[in-house]
């Protein structure tokens, strides 16, 4: 937006206009801006949107902007996979779920764990705690890691270099990594879209997966969201 308003590129000759993550893109607080750029846009062109939910926000948008759109549905909204086993366990507080974590992940069969936390403070935090039982194993990655350590971070855990990494909600959509053998919940998302992304990074391609989430009292509600 910042080019365009400043003259350095025009729109006129724009054709095609592709949005992805727009449920997200909302959820972040860009819908302003995204409205400034259609209104910008030449009106005959082609729109492409790609949304993992097809939330309100969503269809109010496509229904000021686009003319007769036609919607493609890769799955229906909140459905998990059924290659994906999960399991919770009722664990009272964050130290004790790091416990928990530390005795899983001495279980041969957590072979590549891609363990999601819902703040960055507590993604460092948990990686402090790890690093220190798994040296030179485990990596962190969240939006305040510069572009450099989130990829090298990410291809280790790709190229199996390391068998853990942290994440953060951020990261649990445009994240595309194989053979994830599980994913672990330290915490349950508020949004039970966010827990369909998180469990969504195993059982991919075919394979099958396990998921397993830690709840406290607090989360007990969350949970019962998703079992809806």
């Amino acid at each position: 937006m910042d080019l365009i308003y400043n003259g350095y590129f025009k729109t006129r000759g724009i054709k095609k206009l592709v949005i992805d993550e727009m449920d997200e893109m909302l959820e972040l607080g860009f819908r302003r801006q995204i409205a400034d750029l259609l209104d910008l846009l030449p009106e005959k062109r082609q729109n492409l949107l790609f949304s993992a939910t097809l939330s309100a926000d969503v269809e109010q948008l496509m229904d000021t902007f686009f003319k007769h759109p036609e919607k493609i549905e890769a799955a229906a909204a909140g459905t998990p996979l059924d290659q994906i086993e999960q399991i919770s366990y009722s664990v009272p507080n964050f130290n004790t779920k790091v416990n928990l974590l530390i005795h899983l992940l001495k279980d041969p069969q957590f072979t590549k764990v891609l363990i999601f936390i819902s703040t960055k403070a507590l993604a460092d935090l948990l990686f402090e705690r790890l690093e220190t039982i798994f040296p030179e194993k485990i990596a962190v990655i969240h939006s305040n890691k510069d572009q450099k350590k989130r990829f090298l971070a990410v291809n280790q855990f790709q190229d199996e270099a390391i068998p853990y990494l942290i994440a953060t909600d951020i990261v649990s959509r445009g994240i595309d990594i194989s053979e994830v053998s599980h994913v672990i919940n330290m915490d349950v998302p508020e949004n039970k879209e966010n827990y369909i992304h998180r469990i969504g990074r195993t059982g991919r391609a075919d394979k099958e997966g396990i998921a397993i989430t830690f709840f406290n009292e607090d989360e007990k509600v969350y949970k019962e969201e998703i079992k809806e």
